[in-house]
């Protein structure tokens, strides 16, 4: 007898045996949601091109409270200004040199936003009066990263010892010397180098095999920060990839993804670290990027997916409202959070000079640009230009676990119904009759106006893989309801 059989997507667990059960295999381009799936967006440049490959992204805030974006090259810095990069790099010292493992690291402090890397002393620029970059004063080290925790500016793995933090005098970032006004040093003789601090009223010292906390003991002066180990064995193993948001540390550990702070830091364990071990470029793994969406629960992670990758091409995207996951294949030479100057219908968009009013162009309606100052996702696209994640919908591939439709016997399958509200969609069936065989996939059929996709098939095992074209418009992605009977015995 005919029966209609729900397979919903449920879960992205792709290190776990996906036989039998509502987990998904896979979850491309599309957010997690509580029973479902929500489609992913594209870049939208705003920008022209910088002048080289991005190797740093952030945005600071001046005393009116307006935005201001500021990019990295190999070479320079620039700061957008409406209309052009605009090369703000410094007029002594000649040319930046940033290693090709290197990123640019930002923080702002007061009014000053200050930049480093390892190759380079520690530069500043006013950010209301606009300035360029030039060195910060006091002779601070070279460092790999900067971060502000309470009123002291932090630089970590310093290129002359890889062990030590250093930090500034209180509310002075300019003063440098060990004793005075609690400008101070602490060098950790075990858990490995320091990848970096993450900042905030108190801060986490971040190893590559173990984990701090930094807090700022106020009144004393022989000990200006007590530290206090959390974590003996696991740090992070990427220079860029920690990021503190919502009070919990997220990280990227040698074995998996972690969460310090959640009530389950295991957040990748039996659920993606396999997958993402499988799918990233072991050599390039160091300079994986981590980075949260300040509107929305979700923390992410840029990688590259193989060695032949030139720019990050993939990221895993982390829920922890639902702990749950997907990815997307959204490339683009450096992510960040930025906000940017509010747009209206009659700006000009300087990423398309052929066409220029944004009357008739995108962005959309909707689009997060017009409303201005809110902290969002951006990138630098693959051609350099600057973007917001608030494009037309990627093309989405969401696939169901493999099933035996029918317990004890073979399946006869005569259509399957997808649950999302997308046109076009097409259904690609799957099927083997072993699990020793490799599955047999057909080709993608579209669904016809009864909504379902017509299928003729007879087999053992069966999976389902459902996909959206980019730019088509959908809310919500279920799953599939599958027109089946039994067929013989197995």
């Amino acid at each position: 007898m005919l029966a209609k059989t729900p397979l919903q997507f449920g879960e992205w667990r792709p290190d776990i045996a996906l036989l039998d059960n509502q987990f998904a295999a896979i979850a491309e381009n599309v957010y997690p949601a509580p029973n479902s799936y929500l489609p992913f967006p594209g870049l939208v440049p705003r920008t022209t091109a910088l002048p080289a490959p991005a190797k740093g992204l952030t945005f600071a805030r001046t005393s009116s409270g307006a935005y201001v974006i500021y990019a990295g090259t190999a070479t320079h810095l620039y700061k957008w200004n409406g209309t052009a990069w605009t090369d703000v790099s410094r007029a002594v010292g000649g040319a930046y040199n940033v290693a090709d493992d290197a990123l640019w690291s930002f923080a702002q402090f007061g009014d000053v936003l200050v930049a480093v890397h390892p190759g380079d002393e520690p530069q500043k620029a006013a950010v209301t009066a606009g300035t360029a970059f030039e060195a910060l004063g006091g002779n601070p080290p070279n460092a790999t990263s900067v971060a502000v925790v309470g009123d002291f500016l932090v630089l970590s793995g310093l290129t002359t010892n890889n062990r030590v933090i250093k930090w500034s005098g209180i509310n002075n970032i300019e003063q440098w010397t060990v004793g005075l006004e609690l400008s101070d040093e602490q060098e950790f003789p075990d858990g490995g180098p320091v990848i970096g601090v993450a900042g905030g009223e108190s801060g986490f010292v971040v190893q590559d095999r173990s984990l701090r906390t930094m807090q700022f003991l106020p009144g004393q002066t022989d000990v200006i920060f007590s530290f206090s180990r959390i974590e003996r064995e696991k740090g992070c193993m990427a220079t860029y990839g920690f990021v503190f948001t919502r009070g919990v540390l997220f990280l990227l550990s040698e074995d998996g993804f972690y969460g310090i702070g959640a009530q389950n830091p295991s957040i990748g364990d039996h659920i993606v670290n396999q997958w993402f071990l499988d799918h990233s470029d072991p050599e390039r793994r160091h300079m994986t990027l981590s980075f949260a969406d300040p509107r929305k629960p979700h923390v992410m992670w840029a990688f590259y997916s193989s060695g032949t990758s030139t720019i990050y091409d993939r990221i895993i995207i982390y829920d922890w409202s639902l702990n749950r996951w997907s990815y997307s294949t959204q490339a683009a030479q450096m992510w960040g959070t930025l906000a940017s100057a509010q747009i209206d219908l009659d700006t000009d968009d300087p990423a398309d000079p052929a066409d220029p009013d944004l009357d008739s162009t995108s962005p959309s309606l909707d689009s997060h640009a017009y409303i201005g100052g809110r902290p969002v996702p951006a990138a630098i696209d693959v051609n350099g230009r600057l973007g917001f994640l608030d494009g037309d919908p990627l093309a989405a591939t969401i696939e169901t676990a493999e099933g035996h439709l029918s317990q004890g016997q073979r399946t006869f399958v005569t259509a399957a119904y997808p649950l999302v509200d997308a046109a076009p969609v097409t259904v690609t069936l799957g099927q083997r009759e072993r699990l020793q065989d490799g599955v047999s996939w057909g080709n993608p059929i579209g669904i016809e106006v009864t909504g379902s996709a017509a299928m003729h098939s007879s087999a053992r095992l069966y999976r389902f893989r459902v996909q959206t074209p980019v730019g088509a418009s959908w809310t919500h992605a279920q799953g599939v309801q599958v027109e089946a009977q039994p067929d013989g015995e197995i």
